[in-house]
């Protein structure tokens, strides 16, 4: 089940068409195919919150569109006195009086929802990140009407909460144009919807809707996947680093430049118009590469397993590459190199079709072709050691 299904009603070529970073979209429980709680349940949160040193930024909590003190306890670790832990009863304390509690960044503390966030990012090919907020019942609020500067789905794990939705004031925000405040709304201004999120329900608000959530009678907990999309914009930024190899554009300009500048930008502009014009495709996607290259998080190595696999490993033993790792391989001569991020890996040229097996997994080194059993199984332990696969 692909990540974008659990989150649309609609099939994600529509998705892409009708709704990404236009519209907004309504899914309810029903029209989706499970709801949300394997990703975070309320025993997770009651776990991360009670038995895990949860520290700051990890954690925080409001109430009516401000922040409240941090409810933070001292702990010894290590030998190190550690002052901004969770205090899970100031916690509860500041909760039982209508705070919300935000968990941030909840995709590098919950293996699920990293998990999920992973694979939503390779379907989409812009990175995401997850928040949790958790608000007790009785119609309070966490934050005022504002917009967000990334796309957001916001998944309803358990309880109700009301989100009220109006048109964007700034469309499409970049990401330094975030805002907040009830003057974004106009004095009787209707909004676009108001609707009450149930358990299972999800809403997709593309950057620069203005919302605002409270909640209802019930306790309430939604995860919120932020979706930090690469803009042309981004584009521009990158294709703008290009520039610095043209020497028309390493001249410093003239003596008492201000004083020439109508004159001066003119000229200026059309030089960079045909510039952009004549600058080659390939170029612009070399420049752009690293960007794109970092929209799914790097899937993490887990020690053990990794360190069991190298040691166990057999003719029969599955291996799978890694999640979100960038890995090319390019023919040198007598030798295949393999390169990804922060290392380069040089292998005889016979390797090369074994290789891209492995590559395109999953694989046994039973499975890989030119080699010899004794041969794959020394492939094998190389890419495992190199981070390059995983177990499956």
């Amino acid at each position: 089940m692909s990540a974008l299904s659990r989150c649309t009603s609609v099939p994600a070529d529509v998705f892409a068409a009708e709704h990404w970073s236009r519209t907004p979209l309504l899914s309810r429980a029903k029209e989706l195919p499970q709801p949300f709680d394997d990703l975070l349940s309320t025993e997770d949160v009651d776990e991360l919150v009670a038995d895990r040193a949860l520290r700051t930024p990890f954690f925080r909590t409001v109430r009516e569109g401000g922040g409240l003190p941090s409810p933070v306890r001292s702990l010894n670790a290590g030998g190190r006195r550690i002052a901004d832990a969770v205090d899970p009863e100031a916690l509860a304390a500041q909760y039982a009086q209508g705070a919300t509690l935000v968990l941030n960044a909840v995709h590098r503390m919950h293996p699920p929802v990293a998990r999920f966030c992973r694979a939503l990012a390779a379907e989409l090919g812009h990175p995401t990140q997850c928040n949790a907020y958790l608000t007790p019942g009785g119609q309070h609020q966490g934050f005022d009407f504002h917009h967000d500067n990334h796309d957001v789905f916001v998944l309803q794990v358990s309880g109700r909460k009301r989100w009220i939705v109006h048109e964007p004031v700034l469309p499409l925000p970049l990401s330094t144009q975030a805002s907040a405040g009830a003057h974004l709304v106009a004095d009787g201004a209707s909004p676009l919807f108001d609707v009450e999120l149930e358990a299972g329900d999800a809403l997709y608000l593309p950057r620069g809707y203005v919302h605002a959530a409270l909640t209802t009678d019930v306790d309430s907990v939604h995860l919120t996947v932020g979706v930090l999309s690469t803009t042309w914009y981004d584009v521009l930024s990158d294709v703008v680093t290009l520039a610095g190899q043209s020497l028309d554009f390493r001249e410093a300009l003239p003596v008492q430049p201000t004083a020439q500048v109508d004159e001066l930008l003119p000229a200026f502009l059309r030089r960079t118009a045909a510039w952009l014009e004549a600058l080659p495709a390939a170029d612009v996607a070399e420049a752009l590469a690293p960007r794109l290259a970092r929209s799914v998080p790097t899937e993490p190595v887990r020690l053990l397993a990794t360190a069991a696999a190298v040691r166990d490993l057999s003719a029969t033993t599955a291996l799978r590459p890694r999640d979100g790792l960038a890995v090319s391989v390019r023919n040198d001569g007598d030798s295949v190199v393999l390169t990804a991020p922060g290392r380069t890996v040089t292998l005889p040229a016979f390797t090369q079709a074994a290789l891209r097996r492995l590559l395109h997994g999953p694989a046994t080194p039973a499975d890989l072709p030119d080699l010899d059993e004794e041969s794959a199984l020394v492939l094998c332990r190389r890419m495992l050691r190199e981070g390059i696969v995983l177990p499956a």
